[in-house]
């Protein structure tokens, strides 16, 4: 099921997908008004992947799945520059963009809803194994890798820390059902220990 509402838009370089959280800095007067409208009216805002162009400046194109996030924190840094903590929700699918005369965009937002906990089973054993070993070699405490897992959010703690091309990481947000998501992670982690094991060979 999903639901329709207008959104603002945050684009990223970076993936963040739904169940996981990032910090931002702010510092763009468009993004400083984001943040405020978001949190004075308790809304989210979605984040797109950029496909051409950059963060700051001109408006940039950006693929139509993303993820809705709230935001959870904030503070200023010593550097005077605004730093949120934002949580990934729910995936979206947007269509035409608007664009604000501040460089905001805003565009209306097909909101997916949230995936089941279907939990993890023998077969994502090896997958589980992968995230594990990501864990210690980022030198990351596995226990907040490897909490409250499920089918989905394997799928996601993997998908964020896999070196793949950004083209296929942003096509796990157009995938449909969590089972289609975790095929595609398998098929990447074949193919990132067939490469690993014709390295060392």
């Amino acid at each position: 099921m999903s639901s329709q509402d207008e959104i603002a838009l945050f684009p990223l370089q970076i993936i963040l997908y739904p169940t996981i959280g990032s910090r931002m800095q702010i510092f763009e007067q468009r993004y400083l008004r984001l943040v405020k409208e978001s949190m004075a009216n308790e809304k989210p805002f979605g984040i797109l992947p950029i496909v051409e162009g950059k963060e700051v400046g001109s408006t940039p194109e950006v693929f139509p799945w993303g993820t809705l996030v709230t935001i959870r924190d904030f503070e200023q840094l010593p550097n005077g520059l605004l730093s949120i903590a934002v949580q990934g929700e729910q995936r979206i699918h947007i269509g035409t963009t608007r664009v604000e005369d501040d460089g905001l965009m805003f565009a209306d937002a097909e909101i997916f809803d949230a995936d089941g906990d279907e939990p993890i089973g023998f077969a994502e054993d090896d997958l589980v194994d992968m995230l594990e070993s990501l864990a210690k070699h980022m030198g990351v405490d596995k226990s907040v890798f490897l909490a409250d897992l499920t089918k989905a959010t394997l799928v996601w703690r993997l998908a964020g820390v896999l070196p793949v091309d950004p083209e296929r990481k942003r096509s796990l947000l157009a995938m449909a059902t969590v089972d289609e998501r975790l095929l595609e992670i398998k098929k990447w982690v074949i193919e990132l220990r067939m490469r690993g094991a014709k390295t060392s060979s």
